[in-house]
């Protein structure tokens, strides 16, 4: 007599496929952004994500994910870098380029590529806000609130 292990027959790819479309329940993979204490406050900068298009805003963005060195936590800044569907662009008055230009210790020479790994693992003294408005200037739910960087202030170690 034959168990029910040999008598199974292998599930194709296609059957798996069918399967899990059955059941269509969402799952949220986003990146989930904390709350903290606004004001000015030590970070250290430990990671880049873009520049990126963003098909939704038509822009060219960029976030800098950093920790809090005075409690646990991660907190963002995010940049626009223009919105040439080329490449990204940085102006003068940008938050991009006043960002590098504090990291670097002044202003690119003309035609110096404005690398992004020059922000990792540095310290800043940033200004930290709630982010308590959507993309349509409404006000978000509370629980939709989040806190994120408006500005590095100081360059505390190279």
């Amino acid at each position: 007599m034959a168990t029910a292990h040999t008598m199974a027959k292998p599930i194709s790819a296609a059957e798996n496929r069918r399967a899990r479309k059955k059941n269509l329940i969402p799952v949220w993979d986003g990146k989930e952004y904390q709350r903290h204490d606004q004001g000015e406050r030590l970070i250290q900068v430990c990671e880049i994500h873009g520049p990126e298009w963003v098909r939704r805003y038509s822009r060219w963005s960029i976030r800098l994910g950093c920790s809090l060195t005075d409690e646990p936590g991660e907190v963002s800044y995010f940049m626009n870098m223009g919105n040439n569907r080329k490449s990204p662009r940085v102006g003068r008055h940008s938050n991009y380029y006043k960002a590098w230009t504090l990291t670097n210790g002044g202003p690119p020479r003309k035609g110096e590529g404005m690398d992004p790994a020059i922000f990792l693992g540095k310290f800043f003294r940033a200004r930290i806000e709630d982010c308590g408005k959507d993309s349509n200037d409404k006000d978000k739910i509370n629980e939709e609130v989040y806190s994120h960087i408006t500005e590095l202030r100081e360059l505390v170690s190279p």
